[in-house]
């Protein structure tokens, strides 16, 4: 989602971030696919809130068998690479992901592999002693002993990470699972008055003229805005009710001013920066759109329903 044009002042901006955050250099972020395995289970409720940065994804299930049944969940990264030296998680290892079951915390079973040309060479590189997923502090010497892929030497490889929890539910028992995690948005700094601006608000199903007059309203005469977008791809929702909760913070990680959230599925009339929905019949990948001013904290009015 990054418009090449502006990554310089996407970038200083960024770099104003506090420790430990960090500045990305690429914004080719990486989402979290979540999945679910189980059989005699129906779904009761699903929600996703996302507070600032933080995603948790809620879902409640019950046991509609005669036996207790075994479910599974997972979260699960797409394969990537190295995409810049100043990313909070420079590897996409989402090492700060939880889950709970009924309140009480589960530990993730963790799987990292490696792929180079489609292959994994997992093996491969745990015997030349490197990780599985991609490192900026390769060892060169190390490197060199792979052998080659499709006569091609190995330069950089693609990662996987993955996360699962099990559990067991009794029979004609509901069950409550949580998946928490600090996402990794795209973001860009945007002219208003673009192309690229108004096409991204209509992919997101906001009315551009409205958000316009938001923007306009909130920044005195703002011509450039950040935008963040957080996707969030959810195998189970497809075609399901979901509720949504988007939390703003007045300042957020960029220290920028949300001043309007967009969601396909959810009304936002008042062009609030937070609010709550239901997207009825939603698709598997649910993207929030966060529209913010670049100012000097405190000189922007931001959003008034922000909650701090």
């Amino acid at each position: 989602m990054i418009f090449p044009s502006r990554l310089t002042h996407v970038l200083i901006v960024a770099a104003a971030v506090s420790a430990p955050a960090a500045a990305q250099e690429n914004e080719n972020a990486v989402p979290l696919y979540l999945g679910m395995e189980s059989a005699n289970m129906t779904l009761e409720e699903l929600r996703l809130k996302i507070d600032g940065r933080m995603v948790t994804v809620g879902t409640r299930l019950r046991n509609t068998g005669a036996s207790a049944q075994r479910i599974g969940w997972y979260a699960s990264t797409p394969q990537f690479g190295i995409l810049g030296t100043g990313e909070e998680h420079l590897d996409k290892s989402f090492a700060d992901i939880r889950a709970t079951i009924n309140s009480r915390p589960r530990k993730a079973q963790v799987y990292q592999r490696g792929f180079f040309l489609g292959r994994d060479i997992t093996a491969e590189l745990t015997s030349a002693g490197l990780p599985a997923l991609p490192d900026m502090n390769i060892d060169a010497h190390k490197l060199a002993r792979l052998a080659p892929v499709n006569s091609m030497r190995l330069d950089q490889w693609q990662g996987y990470a993955s996360y699962a929890w099990t559990a067991t539910v009794a029979a004609g028992a509901e069950a409550s699972i949580e998946i928490k995690y600090r996402a990794l948005p795209s973001f860009a700094l945007s002219d208003v008055a673009s192309d690229e601006f108004v096409n991204i608000v209509k992919q997101h199903c906001g009315d551009p003229s409205a958000v316009i007059g938001r923007i306009r309203a909130a920044g005195g005469g703002l011509e450039q805005v950040i935008v963040e977008s957080y996707e969030i791809p959810i195998g189970y929702a497809r075609m399901r009710e979901v509720k949504v909760s988007i939390v703003a913070p007045r300042t957020n990680w960029l220290r920028a001013h949300p001043i309007v959230s967009l969601a396909c599925g959810l009304a936002n009339a008042n062009q609030r920066a937070s609010f709550d929905g239901t997207i009825n019949n939603a698709s598997a990948v649910i993207s929030v759109l966060v529209v913010s001013t670049p100012d000097t904290p405190g000189t922007s009015p931001g959003d008034p329903d922000a909650p701090r």
